[in-house]
Order: structure tokens, then C-alpha cells, then sequence
């Protein structure tokens, strides 16, 4: 009986353990992520919102000609403002010679080929991405008034192992705030950080009768203490 149960015992510890090397070792093969991701959920009206574009290459083969796109054309007031590219400042930016993307985390550094982008429109080409490598490209959007809205899907077409065009898009939705640069303001209440002056109301409440409460207050537990 003993040794039936010391073999029972065996049998469910190498299973667990074969489960949790399994569990452990496992990677999502096949596979093929684009996405976004948003490094803040809130900015100031008027400020940069920073986004990652975020692609990992699960497959067992290196895919090719991989071109990212992003359209703001239907997000108004939702614009692109600056991107790894740089800073908007004649309305658009082309990328014409080769640039790396950052190298950090687990991101690799791999070549953008061309680049191009205007308040609305964001796209790049990279040559390959072998696989189990994952890279991210950074672009910052802005808002010039207080919303809440979802940030537009990124598009990606590459070709597969056999020479064929591929399509894939990340759907997921994003909601961003751009608020007020200041809070709510109480009408009612005196407004010291506004260096505005009180009005007479205010000010008898504030320097008369709250002192006169007080004093009140203070001689009534004055009285019952000594009796």
C-alpha cells in the first residue's frame, strides 16, 4: 500500500513539473504582434502624449518589406505632433537615409529604410524582422482641446515567408484625455491662488465672524473646564 502511494505521489509531482517547465518554456509560436501602446493615459491640452508602436515576430521565419502606417485623418482633434523622425515644423517630415530604431529593454535595433509624416498620416519601411525579435518606434500625438477619444489603429503589411502580402492591424482600442491645463474652479469659494481680491462678503465672514465663533467657542469650554 505504501509503495502504491509513493508511486501515486511520483506520477503527480512529475507532472506538475513537467507542466510548469511547460508553462514556463512557453512562447506563443505562429504569431505575429503589432500593437500600440500608450506610456500615459492623460496629458494637457496642447502637450505631447507619448505612443509606442510595439512589433513582435513570433513566426519560425524572417518576414520582409514591412511597412507601417498610421491614419489620423478621421480623429480630429487627435494630430500627430512629432515622432522618432523629429518635430513637425513645415508640415511634414521625410525620412530619405537610414535610421535605427531604439535598442532598450528587449526592443532590437533594427533599420527604417523611409519614413514620412504629417499632422494626420505616420508610415514606415523596415527591410526584415527575423524572428524573436520584437522593436518599437515612438511618436507623440497632442490635442488642442480637452477630449476623450481612442487613438486610431496602426496597419502593417509585410511578406510572409512565401513572397505573399500579408496584412495585420491592432484594433484594440486606446482612450486617451487631454484635460484642462487649469482645474475647476469653485466661483463660490475666494480664489487666494488667483491673486484676486476677496469681496466684502468674504471678507466679514473670514476676519469677523469666524473669529467671533472662535472666541465664543473658546469662552464657553473655558467656563465649563472650571466649574
Amino acid at each position: 500500500m505504501k509503495s502504491k502511494s509513493k508511486i501515486l505521489l511520483l506520477v503527480v509531482l512529475s507532472s506538475v513539473m513537467f507542466y510548469a517547465h511547460f508553462a514556463a518554456s512557453y512562447v506563443p509560436e505562429q504569431q505575429l504582434i503589432v500593437k500600440q501602446v500608450a506610456f500615459d493615459e492623460t496629458a494637457v491640452q496642447n502637450e505631447n502624449l507619448e505612443v509606442g508602436i510595439i512589433i513582435k515576430n513570433y513566426l519560425n521565419y524572417t518576414i520582409t518589406n514591412i511597412t507601417v502606417s498610421l491614419n489620423f485623418t478621421d480623429s480630429a482633434p487627435l494630430t500627430l505632433n512629432s515622432s522618432m523622425f523629429g518635430r513637425l515644423t513645415n508640415g511634414n517630415i521625410t525620412l530619405n537615409s537610414t535610421m535605427q530604431t531604439p535598442e532598450e529593454y528587449d526592443f532590437t535595433p533594427v533599420n527604417i529604410t523611409y519614413g514620412f509624416m504629417t499632422t494626420e498620416y505616420l508610415e514606415f519601411n523596415i527591410t526584415q524582422l527575423e524572428p524573436g525579435k520584437n522593436i518599437i518606434f515612438y511618436y507623440n500625438l497632442t490635442s488642442d482641446s480637452i477630449i476623450s477619444k481612442a487613438i486610431p489603429p496602426v496597419d502593417m503589411s509585410y511578406l510572409d515567408n512565401w513572397g505573399d502580402l500579408q496584412e495585420i492591424s491592432h484594433l484594440s482600442r486606446i482612450l486617451v484625455d487631454f484635460v484642462s491645463a487649469d482645474p475647476e474652479i469653485n466661483t463660490i469659494l475666494p480664489q487666494w491662488n488667483l491673486g484676486k481680491s476677496i469681496s466684502a462678503a468674504w471678507a466679514w465672514v473670514i476676519f469677523a465672524l469666524v473669529p467671533a465663533v472662535i472666541a465664543g467657542l473658546s469662552a464657553f469650554l473655558l467656563y465649563f473646564r472650571r466649574r
